[in-house]
């Protein structure tokens, strides 16, 4: 089966963006807390949306379960694939989009934290959550973790700074979470999935 699962796998993403040797697999064994280590099968690296959608369909079709990964920069453990499939977001990188007038960036997960707030400091702007590790974690470990930092203190944490998201269930189906609008009268799925360390998708 992991010979097939790869094979598809590979059909996806590129036969170079599937990892399956021991040698390539230990290097995503750890997180930022590397007294707990964990490999997985295989890893496997989207480099577009279509992708994840298509990498996460073909894995609930094979009925395989995986973890989603930012940087690996968390503390938790909540990046580390334990005897089964890991699922990067390191090649999705691009800042779509910046309206500084209403002050929103909508960005793929594999953004790096300080490369938004670069972004749109010529707006007089910052992406204000600021962990540690902001210079190497993403926006989409970030949201995984509900990230802080020192600005925090006065600006929140991530879940106060994300409006909405386009999100992958571990099915596959494609949903949206929050709008564009700071307040809503729909229940909160937003702030549910944020801080949920990649368990209720990707």
């Amino acid at each position: 089966m992991r010979d097939a699962l790869l094979a598809t796998l590979s059909a996806i993403v590129g036969p170079r963006w599937v990892k399956s040797r021991a040698p390539e697999l230990v290097a995503y064994d750890a997180d930022g807390l590397p007294g707990y280590r964990a490999l997985p099968t295989l890893a496997v690296f989207p480099g577009t949306r279509d992708e994840v959608v298509a990498v996460v369909r073909a894995l609930a079709t094979a009925g395989v379960s995986f973890v989603p990964r930012g940087a690996g920069t968390g503390l938790s453990g909540g990046a580390l694939a334990d005897d089964i499939v890991l699922l990067g977001l390191n090649r999705l990188t691009q800042i779509l989009h910046v309206d500084p007038v209403n002050r929103i960036a909508v960005v793929e997960p594999g953004v790096v934290n300080a490369k938004l707030s670069r972004a749109v400091a010529k707006h007089g702007l910052q992406y204000a959550p600021d962990p540690s590790s902001q210079s190497v974690c993403t926006i989409g470990g970030n949201v995984a973790e509900n990230a802080g930092g020192p600005h925090c203190l006065k600006y929140g944490v991530t879940s106060n700074h994300v409006l909405g998201m386009e999100v992958v269930l571990p099915d596959g189906t494609v949903t949206t979470l929050g709008s564009e609008l700071e307040e809503t009268a729909e229940l909160d799925l937003r702030g549910a999935f944020i801080g949920s360390e990649g368990t209720l998708g990707i």
